[in-house]
């Protein structure tokens, strides 16, 4: 049985690891803090409905594939675990400044093939009772979804522990040692990790790990900023978005609203300035939002890919190096598809020609 070591614990990492041992393939997870508890952790867990058609075609397909796929792998994870990932199809309104973005927006979403719907006001006020009189269209996405970014890592976490693969934290890989054209162990501070084959899923991280292998993968970290409050109870459930601004209700009366992007390093800290913002945002939509009690902020550093789309792929003139990295927004919602895609591609599996784009490009 061969050995893959996946350095990365996050949403990416871990499905990876869920695959490859599903596969029959003994998995070892290293993370540099705790498993999923970085970008993965800290989003809101909206699943969108698929893909624009504005964006790459690449993106679109993993988008579709994973939409498809959500519904079913978290049963399975449940099934599995007893452990519910809140996965909820409540579907989303999105928001535009003008009619004209409204509408330009719709027509992107119908190129990408996506179930989309412009609704005005009785329609949309009658689904959302306590959104702002202000606000009288919206485009409906009936299938956009959402989870719950913790219960899920937890769920990932003890379903790949049940199938054998091993899990360690505070594990910061230092170095890839590499040896007549293959990568023959992962080197932490205290201990070498031999494998057969290897996967940087490391995140905002991947960029410096690889720095010595010769891959050039351009991947940053852009900070995001989350506000979490509690209005006792359920008011609505869709999801509600304007650009890369949301507002999600949960189960439990607690509403997410987020999130900044901002290119600040590893600079992971709040500003009084952007909660201020978010806050003003949300209430501009739910004016009853203005009176939900505060329970606590964070952010989270995503992984930025400067080019548009993220690498996945084995790296250039490295037999056994591998990486998926730089998803930004949406590594949470493309994470089924992707670790499909990675174990396809450390197994020989058949892959689908257009998941080239996606290899990583020699310097």
């Amino acid at each position: 049985m061969q050995q893959v070591v996946i350095i990365g614990g996050g949403v990416i990492g871990l499905t990876s690891a869920y695959a490859l041992s599903r596969a029959g393939v003994k998995v070892c997870v290293l993370d540099q803090s705790e498993p999923g508890r970085e970008a993965s952790w800290a989003g809101a867990g909206m699943l969108p409905p698929g893909g624009r058609g504005s964006e790459p075609q690449v993106l679109q397909q993993l988008a579709a594939q994973s939409a498809q796929e959500w519904a079913a792998f978290s049963a399975s994870l449940l099934e599995q675990t007893g452990i519910d990932n809140g996965y909820r199809c409540f579907g989303a309104f999105n928001f535009a400044a003008s009619a004209e973005e409204l509408n330009a927006e719709f027509l992107d979403w119908q190129a990408g093939g996506v179930s989309a719907s412009i609704v005005e006001t009785t329609t949309l006020h009658e689904a959302v009772s306590c959104l702002s009189s202000r606000h009288t269209a919206a485009i409906h996405l009936p299938t956009a979804a959402q989870i719950r970014n913790p219960h899920h890592l937890q769920a990932l976490q003890v379903a790949c522990q049940q199938q054998g693969v091993e899990i360690h934290g505070q594990q910061e890989v230092v170095e890839l040692e590499r040896s007549q054209g293959r990568i023959v162990a992962a080197r932490t501070p205290n201990t070498r990790w031999l494998a057969d084959q290897f996967l940087v899923a490391s995140g905002s991280w991947s960029q410096k790990l690889l720095a010595g292998t010769g891959c050039s993968i351009e991947v940053e970290p852009v900070r995001g900023q989350i506000v979490l409050l509690n209005c006792g109870e359920r008011r609505w459930t869709h999801t509600l978005e304007t650009g890369s601004r949301y507002i999600v209700p949960r189960d439990d009366g607690r509403v997410l609203i987020g999130a900044t992007e901002e290119h600040v390093g590893f600079e992971k800290r709040n500003t009084l300035d952007a909660i201020a913002r978010l806050c003003s945002y949300a209430a501009d939509l739910i004016p009853e939002l203005a009176d939900a009690t505060f329970e606590r902020c964070w952010s989270g550093l995503r992984p930025y890919s400067r080019r548009g789309r993220p690498y996945v792929g084995r790296i250039p003139e490295l037999d056994n190096l591998f990486v998926a990295a730089g998803h930004f927004r949406a590594g949470l919602s493309l994470s089924p598809a992707t670790g499909r895609l990675v174990c396809d591609l450390m197994c020989g599996g058949v892959v689908d020609p257009l998941y080239s784009s996606l290899l990583p490009t020699p310097r």
